[in-house]
């Protein structure tokens, strides 16, 4: 029977023509593809087919005016159409009833479904008992305050209806399908996530472990080292005090300062090591920084005066942080050190503490030595020199590191601006502010913005 049918495929897409027309070829009927109503029309002019598969959006004339004319033409409106679209909507399929439209299929086609219905189509052809006396008549429909003149048969709505109902049975077999297929992917996932956490679980055990066992290996060489170092450290200026010979007084100076640098050094290797949030999260308080900045200043007195340097503190009193006293210390201590040793003779140091929003902004500036790009990058880095050139035994390359880690453990952040070499430097440090209720007050008092 297939092979006796020509059916017409106006389809705009090559490769949608191309499936319908695979499709229907399969089964033995005879498809010829066009790729607008224009095209159809020329090609009706000259041939006869017994049954139209339209798309509705096309470029000049769509579907519907394709139909619509097709049915309004006694010469061509026997024959049957069947719209397939991707329109699926109430009023895309009430439209193509009221063109006269005999089917629709929804887009993404489905062989089965496609067959199927262009079978029953042309059945009807061959059995005369079904016929289309109903074809002529016009059904009005009222839909969202519209009203439609339904043009396609009884035979035809209801044939529509369950093709309707077929899309959708088939739309919700395999919603149901991916359903399942997602909730075994998802019970897949959390097994892999279980799997996942368990491992990394372990994996920080170990790497805490790990950790601990540096630190312990740490204090125990750091508490070897300083064994011997602290008589040395206690007697050596005694020796000193008490020796007359003026060659053997030289040795002794120079090894009370390589004495007192190697037990700084270990006491700083020892602190670093201990830095973490367990080692002082009970320990913070609301340090007044101003306080800190003078106990610091005046600790570095001597060496200040001695190189000239010009110190401009503007930090204001009352100026809190939640931090501990031990730590603020460390960090100011670092700084004011740093700005010391590699600023110039005669030099300025300027220091500042503004509050923004929740923060404290610490900034220490300096006229020193300054600092390339690249060694604003590494100069937080362990060990890091940004001066190799300078054989100072009392700079380790450690201070900046730690007052990094501290920082960072009280959820701050440090940086560094330089405009070059020789151009000095700026250091900030953002902590966090005590409390909103500390700040709230601190604002109504004037703060230290005041």
């Amino acid at each position: 029977m297939a092979g006796s049918f020509k059916i017409l495929v106006v389809e705009d897409s090559k490769t949608q023509a191309d499936l319908l027309c695979y499709y229907l070829t399969q089964e033995g009927y005879h498809a010829v593809p066009v790729d607008c109503p224009a095209s159809a029309f020329a090609f009706l002019s000259d041939s006869s087919v017994d049954l139209i598969l339209t798309d509705i959006i096309m470029p000049g004339m769509d579907g519907y005016a394709f139909c619509h004319t097709l049915r309004n033409d006694p010469k061509y409106s026997s024959i049957p159409i069947v719209f397939v679209s991707q329109l699926s909507g109430p009023a895309d399929i009430i439209r193509g009833l009221c063109c006269g439209a005999n089917n629709f299929i929804i887009k993404p086609i489905r062989k089965e479904q496609l067959i199927g219905e262009v079978n029953n189509i042309l059945s009807q052809i061959m059995d005369t008992s079904q016929g289309h006396e109903d074809v002529g008549g016009v059904l009005p429909f009222h839909y969202e305050n519209h009203t439609y003149s339904i043009r396609s048969s009884r035979y035809d709505l209801l044939r529509i209806l369950l093709s309707i109902y077929q899309t959708a049975a088939q739309k919700n077999t395999e919603l149901e399908q991916t359903t399942r297929e997602l909730n075994d992917f998802s019970q897949h996932l959390e097994e892999l996530v279980k799997e996942r956490t368990q491992a990394l679980s372990v994996t920080n055990e170990i790497v805490e472990h790990l950790l601990m066992q540096r630190t312990e290996l740490i204090t125990r060489i750091g508490h070897d080292l300083k064994t011997p170092l602290t008589p040395l450290y206690a007697f050596l200026p005694y020796l000193l005090r008490k020796e007359t010979d003026p060659d053997k007084k030289e040795i002794l100076s120079l090894l009370v300062k390589d004495v007192t640098v190697l037990k700084q050094l270990v006491e700083r290797i020892l602190k670093m090591s201990h830095i973490s949030i367990d080692s002082f999260s009970e320990e913070k308080t609301n340090a007044d920084i101003h306080l800190i900045s003078l106990e610091v200043l005046g600790n570095h007195s001597y060496l200040i005066e001695q190189k000239g340097i010009q110190v401009k503190n503007y930090i204001r009193p009352l100026s809190f942080c939640k931090i501990s006293h031990f730590h603020i210390m460390t960090i100011m201590e670092n700084l004011v050190s740093n700005a010391i040793n590699y600023n110039s003779d005669g030099g300025t140091i300027t220091l500042s503490c503004e509050q923004e929003g929740y923060n404290q902004v610490l900034t220490i500036e300096d006229t020193g030595i300054g600092l390339t790009s690249e060694q604003t990058v590494r100069v937080f880095e362990d060990f890091y020199k940004a001066d190799e050139s300078r054989h100072d035994h009392n700079a380790h390359g450690l201070g900046l590191s730690i007052v990094r880690r501290i920082v960072t453990l009280y959820g701050g952040f440090v940086s560094v601006y330089s405009p070059g070499p020789g151009r000095g430097s700026t250091f900030q440090v953002v902590l966090p502010y005590p409390e909103k209720e500390s700040y709230d007050m601190n604002i109504q008092n004037g703060g230290n913005n005041g």
